[in-house]
């Protein structure tokens, strides 16, 4: 139960306005903080149920979960990490960071609370601040690839693809997760290059799978970049792969 409570609740981290589970970026999650398994069922109940309104977008319904897990301890890293998603989702976002700024003094040595602060930049379009605050994630604690892709992903929407390249050109490949594929398809959209960045793409859709690229995939859709998925999760059509160019790096990206 517990990892399963932790990967959901890693959806519930993430300050993307979508449900994106943190399982799509291949990382293995450690399970709930000693906090909230300190606190016990009654707690992580709450926090689950939490979780389940902030997957329907209940915001309020959510909140009032949290209300209930605080009942039981309070001040649970966990707990704020979700307010803050919860925050972000309703475009407060000053109350978003201040939730995040918490998760991190109760857990100092957690990755995701600092992460999701430099998300939070990215959210409200301050590139510049997110690609120093993903770079300042000094301990990557096995996500390397992850941080790798978003500090791609705001050099270019700042504007700064001479930045962006060397942190491209460092990552491996092949590659643990679709990270690779999608900073590649970001590089390519950035340059106008629209079949460039369709390629990569469909390319990681092909390799990975859909559950594995979901939130890379949603970050792009976030700045126009891809079109939204179905209704039903699902990701549009893509374009043959038989008609696009060979997946290795030596294909290359835009200049």
């Amino acid at each position: 139960m517990n990892r399963s409570l932790r990967n959901r609740l890693l959806v519930y981290a993430a300050v993307l306005v979508a449900a994106l589970p943190f399982s799509t970026f291949a990382v293995e999650p450690a399970g709930p903080s000693q906090a909230a398994l300190d606190a016990g069922q009654p707690y992580l109940r709450a926090l689950q149920a939490a979780a389940d309104a902030y997957a329907t977008h209940d915001f309020s319904k959510a909140l009032d979960r949290l209300d209930v897990a605080d009942g039981i301890q309070k001040d649970v890293p966990d707990t704020w990490i979700m307010r803050g998603a919860i925050y972000a989702g309703q475009r407060a976002y000053e109350k978003a960071g201040d939730a995040f700024e918490k998760a991190a003094k109760l857990n100092p040595t957690d990755f995701w609370a600092p992460y999701n602060s430099a998300e939070l930049l990215l959210l409200e379009k301050k590139y510049a601040a997110a690609a120093a605050a993903f770079e300042r994630l000094e301990v990557y604690g096995g996500h390397e690839e992850l941080v790798q892709f978003k500090v791609v992903f705001a050099y270019l929407l700042e504007g700064k693809p001479g930045a962006a390249k060397p942190v491209l050109d460092a990552m491996k490949f092949p590659s643990d997760t679709a990270a690779y594929y999608y900073a590649h398809a970001a590089w390519g959209f950035a340059h106008k290059d629209e079949k460039e960045g369709n390629y990569w793409s469909n390319a990681g859709l092909k390799v990975f799978g859909l559950d594995l690229c979901i939130a890379f995939y949603d970050a792009l859709v976030r700045v126009g970049w891809l079109p939204m998925r179905n209704p039903d999760g699902s990701v549009p059509e893509p374009a043959e792969l038989s008609t696009l160019p060979a997946a290795t790096p030596e294909a290359g990206v835009s200049p």
